[in-house]
């Protein structure tokens, strides 16, 4: 009896097994009827992904991933196919990136769309159908890295070539002329503290300057008006003055002038008689009583005897 008992739960718990079997390979069955192909792309690294790794799609579980090959048209890119939910539909504005799960350095896809083309997506394998994966902020951050390693490496190193002995060298004098200069200039800010010290006497001079200025240019103003006044009078004298010569250098011109010419004629003339009489008198002293009309008496020259 009890090996009947026993026969009997192995061949229930066998048929249970076998028909919980079949439900799980029909209800797979349906499943991969719900799902369609996207294939994602990229020439990058595909680190931590393999077949089975969960896509999301921002942040909801959609599928996973059926495969990690070459593309065997195109060596250099990695294709990674991809069975997702049949209700998603993609634009061709819709990427990927990688992600890691925790600390299990496993990586799963993340789809995001970023919304720049409108046009829906068909799904597929064809290359013009394919997602690119872009690098991830991790990958970005590690590339960065990197540039920044090189690019300090290579400040280090001119660092290093301007840091040379030579270099120290001439730094130390550039140092001790600047407090060369500095000294200097502490002096010359004594300089200019004296100086400052003595513009208030300065201000009051240039003050006291500025009104004996005022008071000259007052003096100045005063004296040009008695100046323009004098002038007036000057200029009215000056033409009177005028006024007088040009008549009495008409009275000259009309008057004196001719009577004084006539004077000088009858000088003149005086004057001829005078040489005259005075020739008479040097050749022939007795006409003075005589007269000048007499007769050359006998025994002078021209004396002629009476008929």
């Amino acid at each position: 009896m009890g090996k009947d008992n026993y026969a009997l739960m192995t061949g229930i718990f066998m048929a249970t097994l076998i028909t919980g079997m079949v439900i799980i390979i029909i209800w797979l069955g349906d499943v991969q009827q719900k799902t369609h192909t996207y294939v994602a792309a990229t020439r990058d690294s595909v680190t931590g992904l393999k077949a089975g790794s969960i896509v999301y799609y921002r942040g909801i579980k959609v599928g996973k991933v059926s495969a990690v090959r070459f593309d065997p048209n195109n060596p250099d890119v990695i294709i990674v196919p991809m069975e997702l939910d049949n209700e998603l539909r993609f634009t061709r504005g819709v990427f990927a990136t990688l992600e890691m799960q925790g600390v299990t350095g496993l990586t799963r896809i993340a789809l995001k769309d970023s919304g720049d083309n409108p046009e829906p997506l068909p799904d597929g394998s064809h290359p013009g159908n394919r997602i690119p994966i872009k690098p991830s902020l991790i990958d970005r951050l590690s590339v960065s890295g990197e540039d920044t390693v090189n690019e300090t490496h290579d400040f280090m190193l001119k660092l290093n070539r301007l840091l040379d002995t030579e270099n120290i060298q001439h730094v130390a004098a550039i140092l001790t002329h600047i407090d060369t200069a500095t000294g200097r200039l502490d002096s010359l800010q004594d300089h200019a503290d004296k100086a400052l010290a003595q513009m208030p006497l300065l201000t009051a001079d240039a003050r006291h300057t500025l009104t004996e200025m005022n008071r000259l240019a007052s003096e100045f103003k005063q004296l040009s008006g008695t100046m323009r006044q004098e002038m007036t009078t000057l200029s009215k004298q000056s033409g009177e003055l005028m006024q007088t010569g040009t008549r009495i250098g008409q009275q000259l011109l009309h008057t004196t002038l001719p009577r004084a010419n006539t004077l000088m004629l009858q000088m003149q003339a005086a004057t001829r008689r005078f040489d005259r009489v005075a020739a008479t008198l040097e050749t022939d002293p007795q006409a003075l009583l005589l007269g000048t009309d007499l007769l050359p008496a006998p025994g002078e020259p021209g004396f002629k005897e009476a008929q």
